[in-house]
């Protein structure tokens, strides 16, 4: 979905006014290249995840990055994700399950469901061991995305997210950035950790009218806290 030099910058930043004009296309969802991160998705999930990736240089001066080196943690069984939650930015929505399309990249959710968010299907599931990664719409044509208000997270806000077998599991966020989509960090978002991750992700930064895409993607970094 995503990927020469890293310029990386707090997505504090990022615009993401009711006002301003809604964009169309589904590149509103997002564009990461991740061929060859599917099959490898699927073995994290199935099976103990091998040495972390190297982190990437710090984001920004005081902002924090997502540990890729926290105490190994027990995750929970596999079990897809149903419904997400965020109350500090009002957002309660279904989810759907995306993968990859034909040329490697990530499949892309329809935009007449622009008000779900979509799991990524071959990685981890929320609460497993592993980043389980989750995107959504910023906005369509006419209306706004599930994760247009995405941008305003901060850590410590809770995303709770409830799944098929009827276990809820919190989330609380560690960190989030805004990345050049020519400069997608595709090993920190999707590469292996230690603990139950998770990681939202969806279109920010300036409207290209002439390429009809976002030139950015906010990615929030978050943790497991809690389940029941």
């Amino acid at each position: 979905m995503h990927e020469p030099t890293h310029r990386l910058r707090p997505s504090g930043r990022a615009r993401s006014r009711p006002g301003r004009r809604l964009a169309f296309g589904a590149a509103c969802l997002v564009t990461l290249l991740v061929a060859g991160w599917g099959v490898r998705q699927v073995w994290w999930a199935e099976a103990a995840p091998p040495t972390p990736p190297t982190v990437p240089p710090p984001m920004a001066a005081g902002t924090p990055t997502p540990s890729m080196s926290a105490p190994e943690e027990a995750g929970l069984d596999r079990s897809a994700p149903v419904e997400i939650m965020i109350n500090s930015i009002n957002v309660r929505a279904g989810i759907d399950q995306i993968g990859l399309a034909q040329d490697g990249t990530l499949e892309a959710q329809p935009l007449s469901r622009a008000s779900h968010a979509a799991w990524y299907r071959l990685g981890p599931a929320p609460g497993q061991v592993g980043p389980a990664v989750i995107t959504g719409h910023v906005d369509t044509k006419n209306t706004l995305g599930v994760f247009f208000y995405l941008s305003r997270l901060r850590p410590g806000d809770l995303v709770v997210i409830t799944r098929a077998d009827g276990r809820i599991v919190s989330f609380a966020v560690d960190s989030v950035a805004s990345f050049a989509k020519s400069d997608f960090p595709t090993q920190l978002v999707y590469g292996v950790t230690h603990y139950p991750a998770l990681r939202l992700v969806t279109c920010g930064g300036q409207f290209d009218r002439r390429t009809g895409s976002y030139d950015d993607n906010i990615v929030v970094f978050a943790r497991l806290i809690a389940h029941s």
